[in-house]
């Protein structure tokens, strides 16, 4: 693509260059409240038009298209503020699903490993404390 691009961008270019070249006449520049009078060849005066009116066309529509690029703006500031509270939310949302999985399900700390061949002495010690303080 950007092959393409630079064949164009010589092709006028050298077709630019021809132009200015052939219309080599001068011609007078100048104006009626200005007191310089310069010559220049008629085909650089036409260059000179058609880029000031480019300037001018390209700022005139910069210039129009300040509504859009602001709306742009606000819209990309509404949608990072709706991603981060998204994400809080999602957040919150993984939270209580945690929390539910823990009271839903046993803890599996408590819970007798089948596999293991001698119980555990923390809940023998804490039943043998909690009968002693009933005696």
């Amino acid at each position: 693509m950007r092959l393409i691009f630079w064949i164009v961008v010589v092709f006028f270019v050298v077709i630019t260059i021809d132009f200015v070249m052939t219309n080599g006449q001068p011609v007078q520049f100048g104006s009626w409240f200005l007191p310089w009078k310069f010559d220049i060849p008629s085909g650089l005066a036409v260059l000179l038009a058609v880029a000031l009116g480019l300037l001018i066309g390209g700022f005139l529509a910069w210039t129009a298209g300040g509504r859009a690029r602001r709306r742009a703006r606000q819209a990309e500031r509404k949608v990072g503020a709706l991603e981060r509270e998204l994400n809080a939310l999602l957040q919150r949302v993984e939270g209580v699903e945690r929390d539910a999985i823990a009271v839903a399900l046993p803890n599996p700390t408590k819970a007798a490993n089948p596999a293991d061949p001698k119980p555990s002495a923390a809940p023998a010690a804490s039943e043998n404390s909690s009968a002693a303080g009933r005696a």
